[in-house]
């Protein structure tokens, strides 16, 4: 049985085995530890898989504020299709209490730095440790992909940036790049594409941080994918297929995603001064012209549903609304009026709809994307849309994202005008000038204001 023994005397760093691990035709059963000087401080990376050829791909992967080496493999465990090593490296800032992290921060905030100069200090020792395991495990150079979590995930970002050329492929999930580095004048020119996975139950961080990261990455001329989930500050299940699937696509050569997506923190409106009836009237103006509907198309007995594609009490009137409006007047519509509150999938969906210009398309677009289960975000947005044979006009220019988010904030603004506390949210009103509003499904009280009495 052969051992790795062999120095890195090409490089102007050190790396050193503490246990040895088989090579050749069998892949590596079981971790093994190496130490890795690089920048004058010593590095501890755990070899979780190696390859059982060389020139196979590399991932490398960067835990939490706290953790070490040993956890990033539960929390990031991707097993791609093709043959690849797999390494998790220990961060080189010991915390207070045990564990490590990749920069210094401010009374323990993961994402606030210390001293912003420390961070690319750390970037380039990490980018320095990266080379040479690359080295040593005889991977591919064209094809190392550094997967990040929490304050990993701001490191890989990071790296994105200050050595576009160290990866193919720069994936962060649950983490987002400090405010002092995005604000920096960055030009990246052919540099690697970026995922980064979102939980829409994270406290740790904000949709406005996504937002500023997605800003700062996209004005670098960097392409960046962007993927949400049900969950807090943790890589589930299906995250982690997504990180493996996303690695695939890449060693495959599949092209990537060039649009940057839209801006998914919406906020109240702003105080404009207006009066709330003319901003109510602008947001139901503004959804009948979108052309999402049940019923008589023409009828002016108008029931207009404020709804969430991820709220399951919108998805539940959205199917009893067939035999809800059997035993309703036939002069009645249901239009339906975007309020993406529950979290960025919500908004990714409703940023591929905003873009859809024909109001049949819409129509269809809404019923289809209503009627799925489980969260519903921007990827499997489009993949329904393409089902449909329908290929949204999304754009990054900043006319767009003015238009999406406006409409959205007025949206949101006319629902609290007409004191509707959430999705779904009901207001009625009668061809004879009277109005109700309603929040929630209760389609009981909303017949009896109609006056009508359901079976």
């Amino acid at each position: 049985m052969a051992f790795l023994r062999s120095p890195l005397t090409a490089l102007c760093l050190g790396l050193c085995l503490t246990a040895g691990a088989p090579t050749g035709a069998l892949a590596q059963a079981e971790p093994t530890t190496l130490s890795v000087e690089a920048g004058g401080k010593e590095l501890t990376a755990r070899v979780i898989r190696r390859a059982a050829t060389d020139n196979a791909s590399l991932i490398v992967g960067l835990h939490g504020y706290g953790m070490n080496e040993g956890q990033i493999e539960t929390l990031v465990n991707v097993e791609p299709a093709s043959s690849n090593s797999f390494v998790a490296l220990r961060g080189p800032v010991p915390v207070e209490g045990g564990g490590h992290a990749w920069f210094p921060v401010d009374d323990s905030q993961v994402y606030a730095l210390s001293q912003p100069a420390d961070f690319t200090t750390n970037a380039d020792i990490v980018a320095d440790a990266i080379a040479a395991l690359t080295a040593e495990l005889s991977a591919d150079p064209r094809q190392v992909y550094v997967v990040g979590f929490s304050q990993g995930a701001s490191m890989a970002l990071g790296l994105a940036l200050t050595h576009p050329d160290l990866a193919a492929g720069y994936i962060a999930f649950a983490g987002s790049l400090p405010p002092e580095v995005r604000t920096e004048d960055w030009t990246i020119k052919n540099g690697a594409p970026v995922l980064i996975g979102y939980g829409t139950r994270d406290s740790r961080f904000s949709a406005e941080e996504l937002d500023a990261t997605i800003a700062a990455l996209s004005e670098a001329d960097l392409s960046v994918e962007l993927q949400t989930f049900a969950v807090p500050h943790v890589v589930s299940g299906a995250g982690r297929r997504a990180i493996a699937a996303w690695i695939d696509d890449r060693i495959a050569g599949r092209p990537v995603a060039q649009t940057r997506p839209l801006p998914l923190a919406v906020t109240a409106a702003p105080d404009t001064g207006e009066d709330p009836q003319a901003i109510i009237a602008e947001a139901l103006a503004a959804a009948e012209a979108r052309g999402g509907y049940f019923g008589n198309p023409d009828g002016d007995l108008v029931i207009y549903k404020f709804f969430d594609f991820n709220c399951s009490i919108c998805r539940i009137a959205h199917r009893q609304m067939g035999r809800f409006l059997a035993q309703m007047p036939d002069n009645t519509r249901v239009v339906a009026v975007d309020v993406p509150l529950i979290g960025p999938g919500s908004r990714e969906a409703t940023a591929h709809t905003f873009s859809i210009v024909s109001p049949d398309d819409y129509n269809r677009a809404y019923h289809a994307l209503m009627v799925g289960r489980g969260q519903l975000n921007g990827v499997r947005a489009l993949r329904e849309l393409e089902k449909l044979g329908i290929l949204p006009s999304l754009t990054d220019s900043q006319e767009a994202i003015d238009a999406y988010q406006n409409e959205m904030r007025i949206n949101t603004a006319a629902m609290r005008a007409l004191g509707i506390q959430g999705t779904p949210g009901f207001y009625v009103r009668l061809a004879d000038g009277r109005e109700g509003a309603f929040t929630g499904w209760d389609a009981a009280a909303i017949a009896a204001f109609i006056g009508a009495t359901l079976e």
